[in-house]
């Protein structure tokens, strides 16, 4: 406190000391979030059972693969077209973050950032944001919201572009698949996928050759959308009981918008 000169220079030790420690730090918070969000998720449920609300049908395990491929190789070709488009280059607290992340040891990164992190974002973005407001608005209004809201989280704007696309595609799983586990799923996917393509230097790989890259982009695009497709055919809409064995009428389908 002596000058404005050893004020900074203590200000930028402690900035170090938090990025040295910052997987750890986003761990731990994640690991003290998860009960919290889980009492939430399992007490909105509870009401909803009381209130009469008829969820979503869900989807079997064994079409979650579709969900995994789309999540990974969209996850993947926006990626490449931030390191295409040199964002990166825009943002040094990108950059900054980026190289904190994954400069701790393997371990720790995967059990941080894909498993814990993951989880406790899904429970809060997308198992009580997002279902919340599915319960009194449109699937679109409910997705655009939640989606803002998480790119917002991520404070720079490389992070804010890329978390609102991924959180309109994790918001679009959960509601084609009726179940946190799909989003959870894709979201721990997309992350491991990040750790070891940058654990393995695949982006460095990709930018030998632009021509590489540019398949593979495209090759994601490809998957993504092919997925989509597939995806879309899912029948999320619940049915109304004491409906579906009548033969002579169509089966009412009640929307969690109350449309």
């Amino acid at each position: 406190m002596q000058s404005e000169e050893k004020m900074m220079e203590l200000y930028e030790e402690i900035m170090n000391q938090y990025l040295n420690a910052s997987t750890q730090i986003v761990g731990v918070a994640a690991l003290i979030t998860i009960p919290i969000m889980l009492w939430f998720f399992h007490s909105d449920r509870v009401k909803e059972r009381k209130n009469g609300f008829i969820p979503n049908r869900k989807a079997p395990l064994w079409k979650y693969g579709a969900g995994l491929l789309m999540a990974l190789a969209l996850s993947l070709g926006i990626n490449n077209l931030i390191i295409i488009g040199n964002l990166s280059d825009m943002s040094e607290t990108y950059q900054a973050l980026m190289e904190a992340f994954y400069s701790s040891p393997l371990a720790t990164q995967v059990i941080a950032l894909a498993v814990l992190v993951p989880l406790s974002e899904e429970l809060v973005f997308r198992g009580l944001l997002f279902r919340r407001l599915r319960e009194r608005a449109t699937y679109m209004q409910a997705a655009l919201y939640s989606a803002v809201v998480f790119g917002l989280t991520h404070v720079n704007l490389v992070q804010m572009l890329y978390g609102f696309i991924l959180g309109m595609m994790l918001s679009y799983l959960y509601e084609k698949y009726g179940s946190i586990k799909a989003p959870i799923a894709a979201h721990m996917a997309m992350n491991l996928l990040s750790i070891l393509a940058t654990e393995f230097k695949l982006p460095d790989w990709l930018m030998e050759d632009q021509m590489r890259i540019g398949i593979v982009t495209v090759a994601c695009a490809f998957v993504a959308s092919t997925m989509f497709v597939l995806i879309q055919r899912i029948e999320e809409k619940p049915e109304i009981p004491g409906t579906s064995q009548e033969k002579d009428n169509p089966v009412q389908h009640c929307r969690v918008d109350n449309e």
